[in-house]
């Protein structure tokens, strides 16, 4: 999947959320819909880690900025929301294009692209298996958080599907968990300590772009270390539109990474269970 069509995907995930941020009901049943159809896209065209994670993120991040403030939203300008994050695409597509300008790198590149094999779509078992999780999953953390009233469902979402979407293996994907757990506990201690330094302005800038660039340096070798970076970026962005409700944030969270992380459990559980039922019955 190229990049052009990643960021339509973001766009478009943003442009659901907000369309739908009026509407708790409409809201969530977007945002499965969004993780089922990203996840299906990501597992079909092979693409790596974060995978279907930032579909879900953005789109949730969108409803709940452009969410009224009767309803726990922030209340921010819908064409802003989505304007913002086609702007961000747009820099970072240009960022990428921009070595193409030397001709040494152009000519790199058309060695790789006539290198590489076309790109196509394929689900094959172990990819309909993990689908077919995160369609469990997502479901269950939808029909949960609305009675339960989270404000922020889409967090509970990004841990189920980022612990799911990881490999069909139940051992490693329960240590998927595990991780998701801690990394996320700390990186929540982290955000505390940036949120009594208050960075704003162009320090606010450097911060997110320093965890941003390290978040990309560890996500793919250790899971547990990036999500230490992952919590402080995503919660320092969110509580820019939520001043004065850091210990809210902090504990919302928490809450909801363990909500998420038992649904996924949960979730393979029932695998573990179908798995020894059918091999009993053969």
């Amino acid at each position: 999947m190229s990049l052009p069509l990643i960021a339509l995907g973001l766009v478009a995930g943003s442009a659901v959320g907000v369309a739908t941020s009026g509407d708790v009901a409409a809201s969530m049943i977007a945002l499965v819909v969004v993780a089922v159809l990203a996840s299906a896209l990501c597992l079909g065209f092979g693409v790596g880690p974060p995978g279907a994670l930032f579909f879900v993120l953005v789109n949730g991040v969108s409803s709940h900025l452009a969410a009224p403030k009767a309803l726990d939203g922030a209340g921010m300008s819908p064409i802003l929301v989505v304007g913002m994050l086609a702007m961000g695409c747009a820099i970072a597509y240009l960022v990428v294009l921009a070595p193409l300008a030397l001709a040494g790198v152009r000519e790199r590149d058309a060695v790789l692209h006539r290198e590489r094999s076309t790109v196509s779509f394929r689900l094959d078992e172990i990819n309909r298996t993990i689908l077919e999780r995160i369609v469990v999953g997502a479901a269950i953390a939808a029909l949960v958080s609305s009675p339960l009233g989270i404000h922020r469902a889409y967090w509970v979402m990004v841990t189920v599907i980022a612990i799911l979407q990881n490999g069909h293996r139940l051992r490693l994907t329960a240590l998927r968990a595990v991780h998701r757990v801690l990394g996320t506990l700390v990186g929540v201690g982290v955000f505390a300590l940036i949120a009594l330094a208050a960075p704003h302005g162009v320090w606010l800038g450097v911060l997110l772009m320093a965890l941003q660039f390290l978040v990309e340096l560890v996500v793919i070798r250790n899971y547990g270390l990036a999500l230490v970076l992952i919590t402080p970026l995503a919660l320092t962005i969110a509580s820019q539109a939520d001043a004065g409700q850091v210990a809210s944030a902090v504990l919302e969270r928490v809450g909801d990474t363990l909500l998420g992380a038992t649904i996924a459990l949960f979730v393979l559980l029932g695998a573990f269970v179908a798995h020894r039922v059918a091999a009993r019955g053969r």
